[in-house]
């Protein structure tokens, strides 16, 4: 493959765009806490230990070394298994080529450290990829001393770290097939804890709570490097220090294998440790006591025939107080009111119930039992919170920081035959136009021959969300800079393979300048019961146009839900204007969502894809409460491997931040990035914006237990 010697130098930067969050450095608490090695993962220089980091710890770790460079994105997915994808190249300096490898790790820990014994871990380097760094280890580490300031590891390497004065395999597993680099993509079973075993180990000290040093004895004779004369082994021992940057990192400097100097720069944040204690909320009035006695009974109120618009009006002047609420609609019985609205603001679903909650509290009559709190999303309504209001006066809430529960709260299904009948109100704002014009940057990463692609340019975009359900919605981009043009169109596409769907990406950012993202018109609604349906049209993403509809059984008290989607699209002009191609397909998926463990969440879709392929996607997600999700995902359909290309079937990796981590205020707004080591045609998906389940899930029982810590902050 042939890059400029610069790009590859800047795929050390794909650190930055992995984990656009705030860097999180050690403290002297955190001593025991361990580097992570050139390879991303707990270590050494570069062997592993059989340390973990912290549960849920997200990381990044840039290296650098004698023409080698490696970017990882490392994820402590439980307490005990590390999981990781990496982006690695070797450079001769003298000339521009590269080779570029993506790969994936696994680091089980299957014995944590006590008073006796170490700390054991299991290792496989490569489990899914060219085979190129396709190494296993069984690895020990104990600390000792005050404060557990001094590691010591010892370990047992196969394949790379097998090799130096390696013998027989412990388990006779003494055949190991060498690595058939291929497309890559799949698993290297054949290959896993076989052949000769090697001893490796090295010592870790914490010569200051921030200063680490570190020496090594490594299995690794970087054998095909070495032929290549891209490094030279003289000794097995590597030295190191790692020094702690606080807010901005970790930092390594090395001396390697007799010969050489390398650089690692890490950073990490932890999504399971909650909202920063930066975000800021304006405090809001307290909850409000019925006087005792008649004027609960007092019904006076019926006999004013503008009352109820008042309450309406007394309503939104709280809502427009509160600045992240939007009535839609308020409907009234003499000891029943139910309101529906928009939550503009709040991530966390809960904290805006307990805000509707106060301010109904201080604008309800006296004679107002019971309160129903409908929550819509593109004017559907999506479950419904009923409260006793004496049981919520009964809620010990004496200061804006009040009891962490739902408490009284019951929810149901939003069916419309449980409102009010008595009167029913819109509010003024129950139609919603929002428009405006500003900047927008993309990336593309892991493309084979530019590790980092993107554009900036600006948007212009607009949404009209109106009557019961209907939103109109554009968005169009003009990219001012960009890198994009230059990107591959993939391989053309193999015999008998698939119809070239997102293999020609490349050709809608070259022949595009100005460009309509999406036009659409779709309806949302409640169907009764637990059902509710999706109808998009219109053009619904860069590649293609079409109808897409959607049906989602979703129960508002359980976390199981089934879902149905059709589509009918068909490919649209590379310029990005209103033209379509003669390509067109149906393609749908039958959908289950369903609880896994704790806070793991798994999806499976059944269907048939854009090129016209059958199959199926596996997703597996850990949602964390401040909105953090990271989530990995897997499709196999019936175009085989060396039909679908490099890499073998499509796979990838999606984070999704919430923006009120940058930002410190409310927000309802992320950024989500999918990271996968390459993208073709088999399992390719219509890419439809508002599926059901994520919307309407937000506001079931689950999601508000989770985060109902918040209800009354």
């Amino acid at each position: 493959m042939r890059t400029t010697g610069g790009l590859g130098r800047v795929a050390c930067a794909v650190c930055a765009v992995l984990l656009a969050a705030p860097v999180q450095g050690q403290t002297a608490a955190e001593i025991g806490q361990p580097t992570l090695n050139y390879y991303g993962l707990p270590g050494l220089v570069d062997m592993p230990t059989a340390q973990v980091m912290p549960d849920a710890e997200l990381a990044v770790t840039a290296a650098f070394f004698d023409g080698s460079f490696r970017g990882t994105l490392a994820f402590q997915a439980t307490p005990r298994l590390t999981l990781t994808l990496r982006y690695a190249g070797i450079e001769d300096f003298g000339v521009e080529d590269v080779r570029l490898d993506r790969s994936f790790d696994i680091h089980w820990q299957v014995l944590r450290e006590s008073d006796w014994l170490p700390a054991v871990a299991v290792g496989i380097r490569d489990i899914a990829g060219t085979g190129i760094y396709s190494s296993e280890y069984i690895v020990a580490t104990r600390h000792f001393g005050a404060e557990d300031r001094l590691a010591v590891t010892a370990g047992l390497g196969f394949g790379r770290l097998g090799e130096r004065s390696g013998f027989s395999n412990p388990f006779g597993l003494d055949t190991r097939p060498g690595p058939a680099p291929g497309q890559g993509g799949t698993f290297n079973f054949d290959q896993f804890f076989r052949g000769d075993a090697a001893i490796f180990g090295g010592i870790d000290y914490a010569a200051t709570d921030r200063l680490r040093l570190q020496v090594e004895y490594s299995s690794d004779l970087y054998s095909d490097e070495a032929s290549q004369g891209l490094i030279e082994i003289a000794s097995p021992w590597n030295f190191g220090l790692t020094y702690d940057l606080e807010s901005v990192g970790r930092l390594g400097a090395h001396y390697l294998y007799g010969t050489t100097f390398g650089l690692s720069l890490s950073f990490s944040n932890n999504p399971g440790r909650g909202a920063p204690d930066r975000t800021s909320y304006a405090v809001p009035r307290p909850l409000a006591q019925r006087p005792v006695g008649e004027a609960r009974r007092d019904m006076d109120w019926l006999t004013v025939p503008s009352t109820p618009y008042d309450l309406r009006d007394a309503v939104e002047g709280r809502f427009a107080e509160d600045g992240g609420l939007e009535l839609v609609t308020l409907q009234i019985d003499p000891d029943r009111v139910a309101v529906r609205v928009r939550n503009l603001r709040y991530g966390q679903e809960a904290q805006a119930l307990g805000r509707v909650l106060r301010i109904l509290t201080q604008t309800m009559p006296a004679s107002i039992e019971l309160f129903d709190v409908i929550f819509t999303v593109n004017g559907a309504d999506a479950s419904r919170a009923r409260v006793s209001r004496s049981e919520l006066e009964a809620v010990p809430v004496l200061s804006p920081v009040a009891l962490p529960s739902l408490g009284p709260v019951e929810v149901l299904a939003p069916d419309r035959a449980q409102d009010p009948q008595t009167m029913r109100i819109r509010g003024r704002e129950w139609t919603r136009l929002s428009y405006g014009i500003a900047p927008y940057a993309e990336t593309f990463l892991f493309d084979p021959e530019a590790p980092i692609r993107g554009a900036i340019g600006a948007e212009a975009r607009a949404r009209l969300e109106f009557g019961r359900g209907f939103v109109a919605e554009g968005v169009a981009r003009l990219p001012v800079l960009s890198n994009l043009s230059g990107s591959r169109v993939v391989d053309g596409v193999q015999p008998g393979g698939p119809f070239p769907v997102r293999s020609e990406l490349a050709l809608y950012n070259r022949d595009s300048t100005a460009r309509i993202e999406r036009l659409t018109f779709a309806h949302y609604g409640h169907l009764g019961g637990n059902l509710y349906s999706r109808l998009s049209a219109g053009y619904l993403e860069r590649m293609f146009a079409g109808i897409s509809g959607e049906l989602l059984w979703q129960p508002v008290d359980s976390r199981l839900g089934l879902g149905l989607e059709v589509n009918r699209v068909w490919r649209r002009n590379f310029d990005g204007g209103f033209g379509l191609q003669d390509y067109s397909v149906t393609t749908g998926h039958v959908s289950a969502y369903f609880p896994v463990w704790g806070d793991f969440t798994g999806q499976v879709d059944l269907g048939r894809y854009l090129a016209g392929d059958w199959g199926t996607t596996l997703r597996v997600d850990r949602e964390f409460d401040n909105g953090w999700r990271v989530g990995a995902f897997a499709t196999l359909t019936d175009v085989s491997f060396e039909e679908f290309g490099e890499g073998s079937f499509d796979k990838g990796i999606e984070i999704v931040v919430p923006m009120s981590w940058f930002t410190g205020t409310a927000s309802r707004t992320d950024r989500a990035a999918t990271l996968r080591p390459v993208q073709r045609d088999g399992g390719a998906r219509l890419s439809v914006d508002g599926r059901l389940h994520e919307l309407v899930t937000d506001y079931h029982r689950s999601n508000l237990e989770d985060t109902e810590g918040l209800i009354w902050r």
